[in-house]
């Protein structure tokens, strides 16, 4: 990629400080802003490198790439912001969780440049690159940069994939919206039956349900809200995990060991090359 000057938008949150530090560690010049003004100091602190700038449109200014880590609440107001302020030959990348809002927000308010959509399928606790990574272009123009930034990103161990912003919004529903619903529904009904007693006798099915629990409990709740409200296809998904939930506790409630039998066996089949065994 043609960039050398980055500036992240939201730097000093959890995803922005993990970008700040891979920037930095890939020899970018970053610049970093945000509200939590202690935060921005803080990470100053950890990367003397990085440059705090005043406020959003002063980190813009002189920015090859501008990367946007913000809330989805947080994400009109931002490029309202800087929109005026960009110029032709900048490129912009939004990291949020949902697609397709924050894409026309771009199209609409950032008229001067070129913008992406990416999604990173991992979180801020990720120690290599070997990780899930989003685009999504909706142009020619937005092509042409999604497979610059695609095999760049592959030649540091992403594995990349393009798609729509409606796609990837379907897709995210169940991905990101039943994982994170069933995470939150056993861990409410483990504090109902004793979390504490649970947690001492847990064996290894309990403790992969219960690191999911904890990784959801442990993020952002305005985010997940987001996720769970703002997206029509978590709640066709968690729909469908209904049905599925109703249909399991009528075959446990009549005991019927033979479609209890059946039906795992069915899954086995239908699960057959995906399993991580």
């Amino acid at each position: 990629m043609n960039f050398k000057r980055v500036a992240i938008i939201g730097g000093a949150g959890r995803m922005g400080r993990w970008f700040s530090k891979f920037f930095v560690k890939e020899g970018f010049e970053v610049i970093i802003s945000g509200r939590m003004k202690s935060k921005l100091v803080q990470l100053k602190r950890e990367l003397p490198s990085i440059n705090v700038a005043e406020d959003n449109v002063e980190a813009v200014k002189c920015a090859d790439l501008i990367v946007i880590s913000v809330p989805p609440l947080d994400f009109k107001a931002v490029v309202e912001q800087i929109g005026p302020h960009l110029k032709a030959g900048q490129v912009v990348i939004d990291l949020t969780s949902i697609k397709e809002v924050p894409v026309q927000l771009m199209h609409k308010y950032i008229r001067n440049c070129v913008t992406l959509g990416a999604h990173p399928m991992f979180g801020p606790s990720a120690t290599d690159y070997h990780q899930n990574f989003i685009l999504t272009p909706t142009s020619e123009e937005e092509q042409k940069l999604a497979e610059d930034i695609k095999r760049w990103l592959e030649i540091k161990g992403f594995k990349v994939r393009m798609m729509s912003p409606i796609e990837h919004d379907k897709l995210m529903g169940t991905i990101l919206g039943l994982s994170h619903f069933i995470g939150l529904v056993a861990l409410d009904t483990w504090i109902d039956i004793g979390l504490e007693e649970l947690r001492k006798i847990g064996g290894t099915s309990f403790n992969l349900l219960f690191t999911l629990a904890d990784n959801v409990v442990h993020s952002d709740p305005n985010l997940y809200a987001e996720i769970q409200m703002g997206l029509v296809s978590t709640e066709d998904a968690e729909l469908k995990f209904k049905m599925n939930v109703k249909k399991w506790l009528g075959i446990l409630r009549k005991k019927d060991r033979q479609r209890f039998i059946e039906e795992m066996v069915r899954l086995r089949k239908a699960f057959d090359g995906h399993s991580l065994r």
